[in-house]
């Protein structure tokens, strides 16, 4: 894939350091469901959210108890969102996330009744989906296996 930089001066090299949070777009109307899904079935909790951010547009930030990973809920109904038929698929638009224990996720959703879809043939380590009220599909993973 050519870009504009081809061909130019050598450009700096990033250095990613981690990941600050996922901007998810909701509807207005979804706002709560959204929260509650976030909440009460991945275990994590409501955060401080700046007045100004209140005042701009609604919304829920949403972390877990170790801050290593936030949703920012943004309530805005002109945002481009998940049809409703989206299908969770590895191909798909997704987020992975990587969780301590990928047994003790599973046994959450089945508990919570949560529907999950699971692909293990494809990086040979399980790979676990769920979709939120609005539709955007996340993948969950244990620690990746030594053989990869």
């Amino acid at each position: 894939m050519a870009t504009k930089l081809a061909g130019q001066a050598e450009a700096p090299k990033l250095d990613f350091v981690g990941l600050i949070h996922e901007g998810v777009p909701v509807a207005r109307s979804n706002l709560q469901a959204c929260v509650d899904f976030y909440i009460n079935v991945l275990g994590l909790k409501l955060l401080p959210r700046p007045k100004a951010l209140d005042d701009l547009v609604p919304g829920a930030w949403i972390g877990d108890e170790g801050d290593h990973v936030q949703f920012h809920l943004i309530a805005k109904d002109d945002e481009l969102m998940p049809a409703s038929d989206a299908r969770m698929a590895p191909a798909g638009r997704h987020t992975a996330w990587r969780v301590k224990d990928i047994e003790v996720f599973r046994a959450r959703m089945r508990a919570l009744g949560v529907k999950f879809e699971e692909v293990s043939s494809l990086i040979g380590d399980a790979q676990v989906f769920v979709k939120d009220p609005q539709g955007h599909t996340w993948e969950f993973q244990g620690p990746p296996s030594r053989g990869r």
